[in-house]
């Protein structure tokens, strides 16, 4: 007999088999979640004034409310990420977006971004681009196009969405940084990653086999180290440094970079925001600190002991991580 279990939209009953939920639509193949900013019922913690529920702050005394993003734990068990305020922000106005097909291994795709503070709620920028661009990646299943076709039709959309946020005024408007994972597995059971990236949000690739950066930073500091104006001490020591170049948003140069390879041993593709590479930048020193973590207690173990890196070492930014492992020879569910 097949085992019932539930919708995870409407809580109706459906059987393991099940594609759709007859109630509701829900397609269950995709499993997804990313983070959201709940309404606060409860009255101000410092004056005890009710929820408004149009504010981030306190009516009262102006205390910014708690909107449930300061500290976001999602695992689908194939893939984790922790996002998180830090000791020094405010806000988190990092997001992060994760899906999966649940009934098979072909998709898995992951978005991470990086609110831009200098700019007028950067927290809804990265939110809007996370999970329009996620949805462009499960999209991957219908077979359309090119991973490098999907990705950057996927944060071309992102970028029309955030653009949307600036109303009618560019100033200040809302924008962010990206990175995003896209792994997808053929018929003979090999792995396929394809990761694109606008901003300096990273991507690494994390194995026993060797480690390396992915991505390489859309950045004053990045441009010019590669244009060899400035050696790499003397660029990220300098005031500018940080400076990004491309940035999702109403007046950003949006366009991706984007690579794909097919690896050939197992290893860990993991996505973050400057706040954990700001402090752990080296790709051979965070698979040390990831690998055995993953293999001993799956990838969210992984990602909450980064990000608890991160915080002990200073916590100065918002702290992004996503753990997504990845075996070559892990053969094609037939469910």
């Amino acid at each position: 007999m097949l085992r019932a279990v539930m919708c995870p939209d409407c809580a109706e009953p459906v059987h393991a088999d099940d594609l759709f939920c007859e109630s509701c639509g829900r397609d269950l193949r995709l499993d997804r979640d990313a983070t959201r900013a709940t309404a606060s019922p409860e009255p101000c913690v410092r004056c005890g004034t009710p929820a408004d529920g149009e504010s981030d702050y306190c009516s009262g005394c102006g205390l910014r409310r708690n909107d449930g993003t300061d500290h976001v734990e999602i695992d689908l068990a194939v893939l984790a990420g922790v996002s998180d305020r830090g000791l020094v922000h405010r806000r988190n106005e990092d997001a992060m977006a994760l899906g999966k097909l649940a009934r098979g291994t072909e998709v898995i795709a992951a978005v991470v971004c990086d609110g831009v503070s200098s700019v007028r709620d950067p927290q809804l920028a990265s939110r809007s681009a996370a999970e329009t661009t996620l949805t462009g990646l499960l999209g991957a299943g219908s077979g359309s196009g090119s991973s490098d076709e999907l990705i950057r039709s996927s944060v071309a959309t992102a970028a029309k969405a955030v653009a949307t946020l600036a109303g009618s005024s560019l100033r200040d408007a809302p924008s962010c940084t990206l990175v995003c994972g896209l792994v997808e597995r053929s018929d003979d059971g090999t792995a396929a990653i394809s990761v694109g990236w606008v901003g300096d949000s990273r991507a690494y690739w994390l194995s026993d086999a060797g480690s390396r950066l992915l991505t390489h930073d859309h950045s004053w500091a990045a441009e010019q180290i590669a244009a060899g104006v400035l050696d790499e001490e003397t660029a990220m020591s300098a005031p500018m440094a940080h400076a990004i170049t491309r940035w999702i948003g109403a007046d950003g140069p949006a366009e991706p970079d984007v690579m794909t390879f097919t690896p050939q041993t197992p290893g860990v593709l993991l996505l973050c925001t400057d706040g954990l590479w700001n402090y752990v930048p080296d790709a051979d020193e965070l698979a040390g600190l990831t690998l055995p973590t993953v293999a001993e207690e799956g990838p969210i173990a992984a990602a909450t002991e980064l990000t608890g890196i991160a915080i002990e070492a200073g916590g100065r930014d918002n702290i992004t991580v996503v753990v997504i492992p990845v075996s070559p020879d892990l053969p094609r569910s037939t469910a």
